[in-house]
């Protein structure tokens, strides 16, 4: 089964409407491999709080819950250690401290990535599957722990 981990970013260009929230939506709905939709449950709790601070109204608020209803949620409280050691070693790298799949530190300086952005990408890591993202908070993972698909 093929999985496809959606960033938060995504979703809000598709909440909004945007050029690139189309792109990806006919890249998830045009993909040969008909993919799982996934999204961490950070991306749930940003979404939600996001509603709440740019004062969404009704309409917007039910795009939010229609997308969370047709994906599957991945939980980071009843999850086993692969997502956590995925997270870690994510972390690690990213700072320069901890080394890729290969035993390779990481070259050039550290990259600061969120923590909500740590588990999304160990969500995708430990599903194997590709991070949909618009971002670029997540380049250098590219090849080493994850692929992405950028739109």
């Amino acid at each position: 089964m093929k999985y496809i981990v959606v960033d938060t970013c995504i979703v809000m260009h598709v909440i909004r409407g945007k050029a690139k929230g189309q792109q990806a939506n006919e890249y998830l709905y045009n993909h040969p491999d008909n993919p799982t939709l996934v999204v961490s449950v950070v991306t749930k709790a940003e979404l939600l709080s996001l509603a709440i601070q740019l004062k969404w109204g009704a309409d917007k608020r039910q795009l939010v819950e229609d997308f969370l209803k047709s994906v599957t949620i991945v939980d980071i409280n009843n999850t086993d250690d692969d997502l956590m050691t995925a997270y870690a070693d994510i972390d690690a790298y990213s700072k320069g401290k901890g080394v890729d799949k290969n035993g390779n530190l990481k070259t050039g300086s550290a990259n600061m990535i969120g923590k909500n952005d740590l588990w999304i990408a160990a969500t995708a890591k430990v599903l194997d599957a590709t991070l949909l993202t618009s971002d670029g908070d997540f380049d250098h993972l590219t090849g080493v722990f994850l692929t992405i698909e950028k739109q």
